[in-house]
């Protein structure tokens, strides 16, 4: 009687121990595909009231495959210049952390972790929303930043109207 109830207690710790490891499977971070270069787009519209269409800016975003992160801008007839650059890391399922080493932009940011929580929209699509709480000046503003980026892609052929 004494090994059926041993066997049955260690059966039972088994079960414990392989729960709480397939739980903790669960709980971890779903890798999302934010590597690439992301182009920041505005829609624009012609009527009120209307979101309108999805148009290009000329500043981009590379998420590499080392963790890096560089915003960068052209400036037409000038060249582009880095506006932004550090590190980043996807902390939870709709999150990443930015640790920003360099900013123009966004001064205040320097030396200190950015969360951006996003969301995917078909894709192609992200839209990221971010916390700001001071100014460059050190001024309260407390506001949330929305980007809209769209992945840039290969095509399959060179543009025959391409101007480089």
């Amino acid at each position: 009687m004494k090994r059926h109830s041993l066997f049955l207690l260690l059966i039972a710790f088994m079960l414990i121990g392989t729960s709480r490891v397939m739980g903790q499977n669960k709980s971890a971070v779903a890798p999302a595909d934010l590597k690439g270069i992301w182009q920041m787009c505005f829609y624009v519209s012609g009527v009120p009231n209307t979101p309108g269409e999805l148009k290009p800016s000329n500043s981009f975003k590379i998420l590499s495959d080392d963790g890096k992160f560089t915003n960068m801008t052209v400036i037409p007839n000038h060249g582009a210049i880095i506006i932004g650059a550090g590190t980043y890391k996807q902390t939870a399922e709709n999150a990443y952390t930015e640790h920003v080493e360099k900013n123009l932009h966004l001064p205040q940011l320097v030396g200190s972790d950015n969360i951006l929580e996003f969301e995917m929209k078909g894709g192609d699509v992200m839209v990221l929303k971010f916390f700001v709480k001071t100014d460059k000046d050190g001024n309260d503003i407390n506001s949330w930043y929305y980007e809209t980026w769209k992945r840039v892609k290969m095509p399959a052929a060179y543009p025959k109207d391409l101007v480089r």
